[in-house]
């Protein structure tokens, strides 16, 4: 009995130590994505340049003026924030705020009120093409499907549901140049749509090239 009461208490010690040593960036750990999930779970996703920025417009906020040269797609909601061509972001590193670069131009897939770095958004131009026709609508013809991060060496091998695509957070060729579509079988059963991914010339280039 002793003994498993020192345990609990060494184990709140340890608890209490990583809490206060550990580095503020911990927080803001995000589950990988794969960037259709992005497109598919965001409030909002756009095109947009960054005009300037801002530390005193919100208490503890940067807030990047910008020029929305499109949006692909936007709730209500966030059709109605972004009429102020306006996005806020929390100030500090340790509270998951966003760095933008003045002059940039970026596509960002978000979710309102603010964006921080769980939150998709890359400049335009380090984009490969496979992404910017995602974003530009590829994405949204596989909103059926459900793209599932995949670890350890065989996973990939497990049956997958119908509705899913397993990906690998460290397979940058399925990142950068593929999709998950839903694509039509024939069966025994008759004809069913299943997701599966739809690969570029680009992919198996880049599977090539490691």
């Amino acid at each position: 009995m002793d003994f498993r009461k020192h345990l609990g208490l060494l184990t709140l010690l340890l608890v209490a130590v990583l809490a206060f040593y550990g580095r503020p960036v911990d927080a803001c750990s995000c589950m990988p994505s794969h960037p259709q999930t992005h497109f598919a779970q965001a409030d909002y996703v756009v095109q947009l340049r960054v005009i300037r920025k801002s530390d005193t417009i919100e208490p503890g906020k940067t807030t990047y003026k910008v020029q929305i040269k499109r949006t692909y797609k936007a709730t209500p909601e966030a059709r109605r924030m972004l009429r102020d061509n306006r996005l806020a972001t929390p100030r500090d590193d340790g509270m998951c705020g966003v760095k933008l670069t003045i002059g940039k131009v970026y596509i960002v897939a978000g979710r309102i009120p603010t964006l921080n770095v769980c939150s998709y958004y890359k400049e335009y131009i380090k984009m490969t093409v496979p992404e910017r026709h995602g974003f530009n609508g590829a994405y949204a013809k596989g909103n059926t499907c459900n793209i599932t991060p995949c670890f350890g060496a065989r996973c990939h091998s497990f049956r997958t549901h119908a509705d899913e695509c397993k990906w690998s957070p460290f397979g940058k060729c399925e990142t950068d140049y593929s999709a998950c579509m839903p694509h039509k079988e024939q069966t025994p059963n008759g004809v069913i749509s299943r997701c599966r991914w739809r690969r570029t010339q680009l992919y198996r280039k880049c599977l090539s090239n490691p």
